[in-house]
C-alpha cells in the first residue's frame, strides 16, 4: 500500500508558500481601492515559478487585458488519463476597518490562518502545488498527466474565460476537471460539491426630489426610500412572480437522499451564519438545508444606499439596492431577468415615482452534476482516509464558467474552506487542520 503523504517540512513550506502568496494584494474588482494590475501580475508570476519548479511547461496569456491566465501541463506517461486542476489567485476587496489584523500579512491564531485569500482561493492553489511538490521530492510520478489553470478575475466574474478557451480549449481537454474552491460541511468533513448556483445581479433606483429637502417637508414631500421598500417587499417570495420557477429542473429522489444524508441542520445553519435567536429561516421548511440550496432560487437585497450615515434631518433624493439573484438548475438568466422586470412594472409604486432596473454585475447559469461519477467517488475515497466523515453537498455560490466552458468532462468542486472560513467577509481564515488534510487527500487520489 502506498502511504505518500505531506511530511511537515513540507506542509511549514506550504504554509510559507501561502503567506507569501497572500502578501500579494491580488483584488480584481477595479472599483476597489486595493485594485492594482501590477498586484495581480506579481501574483500570477509567483504561481508561475512555483510551477516551473515542479516541472511543468508554464505560460501566462492575457485575454483583453485581463489578469493573467497561469496554464501549465505536466506529461507522465501518455497511456494516462488527464487530470485538470483549477484554482483562482485573486481576492475579494477588504475594509480594513473592521479587521482585527493586516488582511496581506497572513498571522496564525487558534489553528487557523487568517488573511484575504488564505481560503478563498489562494490555499486552493497551493494545496496543489504542495501535493506535487511532495510527489517530486519522493521520486514518484501521479498517476495522472496534469494540467492546471489558474486565474485572476474569478471573483469579478469569470469574463474572459469563455474567450480563452476558445483559444486554449482543447490544450486544456481532460477526463476530469477538479476545482480546488469549494467549502467543507466542517473541518471533519470531507466534502466534494457537485452543484453551484446561478447568479444575476441588478440595481433598482427609486427618483423622488432633484435634491434632498427638509424632513419637516415629509408630509409633502415623496420619500424615494419608502417608496423603494414597497418595491423590495414585492420581491420577497420568488414563487408570486410570474415566469420565475417555470424552468426549474429539481431533483431527483435519489439526490434528495443523498443531500438530505449529509446535510447541515436547521441549527447548525443558524450557527454557522449568524442568525438572530428566534430568527428563522426562509424556503420550505419540510426540505433539508441541502435540499433547499440545490432546489430553491432566492432573491436577496445585497446593498441599500439613502443618504448617508448619521446625516442631517433630510428627506433624500433618491433611493437604490442591489439586488441579487441566486438561480438553480434550469433557469435562464436572460429570462429571469425579464420576468422581473415585467414584474415591477406591474407593481405600483407609492406617490407614482419613477424607477429604474438596470443590470449591473455579473450573469451566469447553475451548474450541477451527478455525484456518483468514477472519479468523484475516487476522491471521495481519497478523503475519506483523512477526514472522520464525508459528504457530497451543493454550493450557495457561483463559479460561473463552468456550465458555460466545460460541459464535455467529470468535473467536480473540493472543499478547501470550512463554516467559520468567512470567504468574502472581514477576518477570513483558513483551517490548518483542513489545509493539511486537503493535500494529503489529493495525493492520495493522485495515487489512485
Amino acid at each position: 500500500m502506498n502511504t505518500l503523504r505531506v511530511t511537515n517540512s513540507q506542509f511549514s513550506a506550504a504554509i510559507e508558500s501561502l503567506k507569501q502568496l497572500v502578501a500579494f494584494p491580488s483584488v480584481s474588482n477595479t472599483d476597489s481601492p486595493d485594485y492594482s494590475a501590477q498586484y495581480l501580475d506579481d501574483a500570477a508570476h509567483f504561481i508561475e515559478s512555483e510551477l516551473k519548479e515542479l516541472g511543468f511547461d508554464v505560460r501566462c496569456e492575457q485575454i483583453n487585458d485581463s489578469p493573467l491566465f497561469v496554464l501549465g501541463s505536466r506529461k507522465t506517461d501518455a497511456t494516462r488519463p488527464t487530470i485538470l486542476m483549477y484554482g483562482h489567485y485573486d481576492v475579494q476587496p477588504v475594509d480594513r476597518a473592521h479587521w482585527d489584523s493586516d488582511p496581506f500579512k497572513m498571522e496564525e491564531k487558534n489553528g487557523r490562518l487568517y488573511g484575504r485569500g488564505a481560503s478563498d482561493d489562494k490555499v486552493g492553489i497551493v494545496v496543489i502545488l504542495a501535493a506535487l511538490r511532495a510527489f517530486k521530492e519522493a521520486g514518484k510520478e501521479p498517476n495522472f498527466n496534469l494540467k492546471v489553470l489558474f486565474e485572476g478575475e474569478e471573483e469579478f466574474g469569470s469574463n474572459n474565460m469563455g474567450a480563452l478557451l476558445k483559444d486554449e480549449g482543447k490544450d486544456l481537454t481532460s477526463d476530469v476537471l477538479i476545482v480546488f474552491d469549494g467549502i467543507n460541511k466542517d473541518v471533519d468533513t470531507g466534502t466534494i460539491q457537485n452543484s453551484t448556483r446561478g447568479v444575476l445581479t441588478m440595481t433598482l433606483k427609486v427618483d423622488a426630489l432633484t435634491k434632498p429637502t427638509h424632513s419637516g417637508m415629509g408630509c409633502l414631500a415623496p420619500d424615494p426610500a419608502q417608496a423603494l421598500a414597497g418595491l423590495i417587499y414585492s420581491l420577497r417570495d420568488p414563487r408570486a412572480i410570474m415566469g420565475f420557477m417555470e424552468d426549474c429542473v429539481y431533483a431527483s429522489h435519489e439526490e434528495i437522499r443523498l443531500l438530505d444524508a449529509s446535510s447541515r441542520s436547521e441549527e447548525e445553519f443558524k450557527s454557522e451564519h449568524g442568525v438572530v435567536d428566534g430568527g428563522k429561516l426562509r424556503g420550505n421548511p419540510e426540505y433539508s438545508i441541502s435540499h433547499r440550496i440545490l432546489d430553491e432560487p432566492s432573491i436577496s437585497i445585497i446593498n441599500m444606499t439613502c443618504g448617508k450615515p448619521n446625516g442631517g434631518n433630510s428627506i433624500q433624493s433618491s433611493a437604490e439596492c442591489t439586488v441579487g439573484v441566486r438561480l438553480t438548475a434550469g433557469q435562464d438568466p436572460e429570462k429571469i431577468e425579464h420576468a422581473i422586470r415585467d414584474h415591477l412594472a406591474s407593481q405600483p409604486v407609492m406617490w407614482d415615482l419613477p424607477f429604474t432596473f438596470t443590470r449591473t454585475g455579473l450573469s451566469a447559469r447553475s451548474w450541477k452534476t451527478d455525484a456518483t461519477e468514477p472519479y468523484a467517488t475516487k476522491y471521495l475515497q481519497a478523503m475519506g482516509s483523512y477526514y472522520p466523515r464525508t459528504a457530497v453537498m451543493p454550493m450557495g455560490g457561483t463559479i460561473p464558467f463552468l456550465e458555460n466552458v466545460f460541459s464535455n468532462m467529470e468535473i467536480f468542486i473540493v472543499g478547501v474552506e470550512d463554516p467559520d472560513t468567512s470567504a468574502h467577509s472581514h477576518n477570513e481564515s483558513q483551517s490548518i487542520l483542513v489545509f493539511r488534510r486537503a493535500i494529503d487527500s489529493l495525493i492520495t487520489f493522485l495515487l489512485k
